[in-house]
């Protein structure tokens, strides 16, 4: 993993394989509490998914727990805290994600929110929203941008557990 960018509000990173993948989501993990929306985006295969999957695990879901929510929109985890996992892929307009009840989610501020193309549904999301955008680089490479106001805390988190270039 390398690190192309830090300022206080953003994290530019180059990662190399699903292993890093991995750490950036254990990375986000032990930073994220109770409260905070986190908005996904990225092509299909831009790995997500994967990034909610590590991130997960490392709050203490059940390895393999978690599954793609495109068909379901909602899955609810237990971990250290609760853990909600939506897709905004397949809904029709933003309305539709209003009427799943999404708000209600973050304003009780009891777990985490991880929106899955988020992009979809940005107009709807609460001003603070941690932004994470992967895009493809190559057969196994990707270009993530963390925009959160923990950019910094994350970045020394990834410090600690890898060694950035």
């Amino acid at each position: 993993m390398k690190l192309l960018l830090r300022s206080e509000n953003e994290l530019i990173l180059q990662i190399e394989s699903e292993p890093e993948t991995e750490e950036l989501g254990r990375a986000l993990a032990s930073v994220l509490e109770p409260g905070v929306v986190l908005g996904l985006v990225g092509t299909l295969g831009a790995g997500k998914t994967r990034l909610v999957r590590a991130l997960a695990e490392a709050l203490g879901v059940e390895a393999g727990a978690i599954a793609s929510p495109t068909f379901v929109l909602i899955h609810e985890y237990v971990g250290r805290f609760p853990i909600y996992h939506f897709d905004a892929y397949r809904l029709s307009n933003p309305d539709d994600f209003d009427s799943l009840g999404a708000s209600d989610y973050w304003a009780e501020k009891q777990g985490v929110c991880l929106i899955e193309w988020a992009d979809l549904v940005a107009d709807r999301l609460p001003h603070e929203t941690w932004w994470i955008r992967i895009e493809l680089d190559g057969p196994t490479g990707r270009r993530v941008s963390i925009a959160s106001p923990e950019a910094g805390r994350i970045a020394d988190r990834l410090d600690r557990s890898v060694r950035m270039g």
